[in-house]
């Protein structure tokens, strides 16, 4: 049974780590929740929302991971029941930074003092609190994989860019489907006239929407850095095709005489200029030459190499 209890002053926070069928019988047999909340927690991965109910109120969050050996994010999924006097955090995979902070609070009496304090929504915020300012690390992470990118678009490190790149902004865009939604979770919690939240706790809440909004906009920030880079590396690599496209037409047309010539006097044809000329091949070879270099003279005149 991976089910941990912490209680004082009269709260309780429960804290499941990957329920099993024992931690769902618990929480059927000592709770009257709604049995479609036990479905979403018992089914498949789902979206950040809120359910709102006369008791309690049954609130999904995800948050962000990095994974060993990848630049991918993932999310795990946080599951929470909020009563007046209980907190019910519920992981579907392990958050190492709730479990953390659960065994800290455990820990330490003067933790316990500050947030097990008037309601179970007190204790809520700050588990909030600590998750969301540490996803900030996340951010910081997203942004020298920024920089980083930006060095490698500079060094014209095509190849390397593009994936980086395509990576960068796939990470970007999932961290800001996961942080969207909660923007209306937290909100309702901070308008939520319940007698299990209510008063100033709005504040406290509308606090963390303060850091889901500040998210939010690092996301876009950075989201913008990626699409300018994108564009930046696009320039720089049809550039350089120009360029390569550039010197093979310049070569080309350099070319043209001497591939005039050689079809001319390729063809076993006896009336042509100076056919019996044994010299002739360095007469052709001396004009053509006088031609090439007058061709490239005309292109750097006109400045087109």
């Amino acid at each position: 049974m991976a089910l941990k209890i912490k209680k004082f002053n009269k709260i309780s926070w429960i804290n499941i780590i990957e329920p099993e069928a024992e931690d769902f019988k618990y929480l059927t047999d000592n709770y009257k929740f709604h049995p479609l909340d036990i479905k979403d927690i018992r089914g498949e991965a789902q979206r950040s929302k809120i359910d709102v109910y006369a008791m309690y109120a049954f609130i999904i969050l995800r948050f962000p991971v990095t994974y060993k050996d990848s630049h991918l994010l993932g999310s795990h999924e946080l599951d929470i029941f909020l009563g007046k006097d209980y907190v019910i955090t519920i992981q579907k995979k392990k958050l190492k930074l709730l479990n953390q902070y659960f065994y800290r609070v455990v820990n330490n009496k003067k933790l316990q003092h500050e947030i097990f304090q008037g309601k179970a929504a007190h204790v809520l915020y700050h588990i909030l609190d600590h998750l969301y300012s540490s996803s900030f690390v996340i951010i910081d992470w997203l942004a020298k994989e920024i920089n980083q990118i930006e060095e490698k678009v500079y060094q014209e490190d095509t190849r390397q860019s593009v994936k980086d790149l395509g990576q960068a902004r796939r990470n970007i865009l999932f961290y800001r489907s996961i942080i969207d939604p909660q923007r209306f979770v937290i909100k309702s919690l901070v308008n939520l006239k319940k007698d299990y939240l209510s008063g100033d706790l709005a504040n406290y809440f509308d606090d963390i929407s303060d850091y889901i909004e500040r998210i939010y906009s690092n996301l876009s920030n950075e989201k913008d850095l990626i699409d300018g880079l994108h564009e930046t590396n696009e320039s720089l690599t049809s550039y350089r095709l120009n360029r390569v496209m550039k010197i093979l037409t310049i070569f080309s047309v350099s070319m043209l005489p001497l591939t005039l010539f050689t079809g001319l006097y390729g063809m076993n044809v006896q009336s042509l200029p100076l056919i019996h000329n044994e010299n002739l091949v360095w007469w052709i070879f001396g004009g053509l030459m006088v031609v090439i270099v007058g061709i490239f003279v005309w292109l750097k005149w006109k400045d087109i190499i």
